[in-house]
């Protein structure tokens, strides 16, 4: 039952598009540990915790382990304020910094909020992203092409890309 709905969520993502079919405005909220103790833990709540809560729900996230995602976040800017280890810790990461890299150097402290966190930074690849992507260049997948996600057609789109990019 577990593996029937990841899949099905995973059927029923689609590309976040506007009225006009271009990409969504809104930006990605921020998951790395040294972007999290810039948010204010209102504004934690009020656009990444509460948008998200259906979603927990419907994965079976109960309402303690949402409440100890908001918890950890007030934490961890507590920490990043009043702990000068945390702190100096956080400051030395910079935009090269791997995701799991950021979260292990504080430990199993915030494991609840890396989890919820990593939940906000997974991409799962199928194929309304690759057709969303195909036709906002005008191409489109031929009865030869049956599978969007294999590798030789990132090289085919790749391709292609490389001859538009070639006549300019």
């Amino acid at each position: 039952m577990f593996a029937m709905s990841i899949v099905q969520g995973i059927i029923n993502i689609q590309a976040e598009r506007n009225s006009c079919n271009e990409p969504a405005d809104k930006e990605a909220p921020p998951v790395m540990p040294s972007d999290l103790v810039r948010v204010q833990p209102v504004m934690f709540f009020r656009d990444i915790l509460q948008p998200c809560n259906v979603h927990l729900i419907k994965a079976n996230w109960d309402e303690d382990a949402i409440y100890e995602i908001e918890q950890q976040h007030r934490d961890l800017v507590k920490a990043y304020k009043y702990e000068p280890p945390v702190k100096t810790i956080l400051d030395q990461h910079d935009h090269k910094m791997k995701f799991n890299d950021a979260w292990e150097a504080l430990g199993i402290r915030f494991a609840t909020l890396r989890t919820f966190c990593g939940g906000l930074a997974t991409l799962f690849p199928n194929s309304t992203s690759v057709e969303s992507d195909f036709s906002i260049l005008k191409w489109e997948k031929d009865p030869y092409r049956n599978n969007l996600l294999h590798l030789s057609l990132e090289g085919v789109f790749q391709s292609k890309q490389f001859e538009a990019l070639a006549i300019i």
